[in-house]
């Protein structure tokens, strides 16, 4: 996992050719005008999902991991935290779905990071992570999600 804000992500660059053409995209494309859906940017070897949703109780939320993708989060409004652990430190609540490539999850919240806009989150297989927990009371957040196949 690796959080940061998107003005020092050149800190990372050259880690992974497709994170840097997911940071390339959301530099460069104005994605606030865009509305919530999926975005092809190299068929399924990148692309982007918009999403908006409300924030909850951690309660409310569920845990997930991929094994074929790696996220990219990136807040572009509102606030959340996202919880993270160790996938092997986890319960698989429901088989793999493999066509939207998700594991549901079951497992204590014991860590958590607070994302702000610009903000990003880069979440691989063996990262569990649980978004669209509330910080002080429910409010909408929209994000960039990009998938990055492995």
């Amino acid at each position: 996992m690796i959080v940061n804000h998107i003005s020092q992500y050149n800190s990372y660059k050259g880690i992974n050719e497709k994170f840097d053409k997911a940071f390339e995209y959301i530099q460069n494309t104005n994605v606030d005008h865009l509305e919530p859906g999926s975005y092809e940017l190299e068929g399924e070897e990148l692309f982007l999902n918009v999403v908006e949703y409300e924030t909850k109780n951690a309660e409310e939320r569920v845990w997930e991991s991929h094994k074929k993708y790696i996220d990219i989060q990136i807040i572009l409004e509102g606030k959340e935290f996202i919880g993270y652990e160790l996938f092997d430190r986890m319960t698989i609540k429901e088989d793999y779905n493999e066509e939207n490539d998700i594991y549901f999850l079951e497992g204590n919240l014991q860590s958590r990071v607070l994302l702000q806009k610009g903000d990003f989150i880069i979440c691989y297989p063996q990262d569990a992570h649980m978004a669209g927990m509330m910080v002080n009371g429910q409010e909408k957040v929209r994000k960039a999600v990009f998938k990055v196949k492995l």
